[in-house]
């Protein structure tokens, strides 16, 4: 299919799905928004038919993309690691075999944006200036860090003053760093958990966070008091819904001790809107504290891409209400 004719025929597509861009914080902020999906919730559609993948996310009403690697400029032993290429049976991971060029190309044609990359820290380590710069090319905000696997309250003071140095860097070249969240970081030691360390310890001219909805009901946070009580500091939301609230909180995010744990609580997860998390009352009450993006997301969809549909139009419902 020639370019254009792609184009158009997306466009087409765009037209009989309302679009999922305005005002979907608060009615009060008069605040238009772009929401998103992360990709990782598409690697194996993506690693098949990258270009088909994207159309189709446009079609559903899509407007801002968040990747996820490994990339290019990642080390290689990270690429050949990587557990979705092992264990999906990928083809291409990051950018699909693209160039940043390339990506900007088609998310220019489709009308689309990229805000934001998950970008490892052990790639930031490798080469932070060639992330940085394929992020200004592509024209995405933000680079955060996808997780970090440290268990006690000394080995997140020493992440916190790492992420302050890629926070530097990343401001020099006009992004803004971040980190985004899992369940770990709410274990509670003698009072203080670690996301307060990261929080306390961060620069937050430096350093924001993106906080996973999911993951914050396994530890049992209470989302809008969290939100308020470090204000400006979350910018970023991940919508991701689970059918069911857990008996207890659990704060182990150690895939060395707790792997079958964290997989069935991924095995948890659900289409957005047919879960027990309640999206709206947590962003009509959050809708003053800075967040500027929300995406969708989930871990290995039976069906990725019924999920991507499907989510797209019961949070824009969900939304509408507020």
């Amino acid at each position: 299919m020639k370019r254009r004719t792609f184009i158009r025929n997306s466009a087409t597509a765009a037209a009989g799905v309302s679009l999922l861009n305005t005002g979907f914080i608060s009615p009060r902020t008069a605040i238009s928004r772009d929401i998103g999906i992360q990709l990782y919730t598409l690697a194996k559609p993506l690693s098949d038919d990258f270009t088909g993948t994207i159309q189709k996310l446009a079609g559903f009403g899509y407007k801002n993309l968040e990747f996820a690697g490994p990339y290019y400029f990642s080390p290689e032993e990270e690429i050949k690691n990587n557990p979705l290429v092992a264990i999906m049976g990928l083809k291409g991971y990051g950018y699909h075999k693209h160039t940043p060029q390339d990506i900007r190309m088609i998310l220019d044609d489709l009308g689309l944006v990229s805000t934001s990359a998950h970008i490892s820290d052990s790639s930031l380590k490798h080469n932070i200036d060639e992330a940085i710069n394929a992020a200004n090319i592509i024209g995405q905000k933000y680079i955060l860090s996808p997780a970090f696997m440290g268990q006690t309250p000394d080995e997140f003071k020493a992440a916190a003053e790492l992420y302050n140095s890629f926070g530097e860097k990343c401001k020099a070249g006009g992004i803004q760093y971040g980190y985004h969240t899992h369940n770990g970081e709410f274990a509670v030691h003698e009072g203080v958990t670690p996301f307060d360390i990261l929080v306390k310890e961060t620069d937050p001219e430096l350093v924001c966070f993106e906080l996973d909805l999911f993951w914050a009901a396994v530890a049992g946070v209470d989302v809008v008091k969290l939100v308020k009580q470090y204000p400006g500091r979350v910018k970023l939301l991940h919508i991701k819904d689970m059918t069911q609230l857990l008996d207890e909180p659990y704060t182990t995010f150690d895939p060395a001790k707790g792997m079958d744990m964290l997989m069935k609580l991924m095995g948890n997860q659900c289409i957005i809107g047919k879960g027990v998390i309640d999206f709206k009352s947590i962003i009509s009450n959050v809708d003053d504290a800075g967040i500027n993006q929300l995406f969708i997301e989930s871990d290995f969809p039976p069906e990725p891409m019924k999920y991507a549909e499907q989510s797209a139009l019961n949070l824009k419902k969900i939304l509408s209400e507020i």
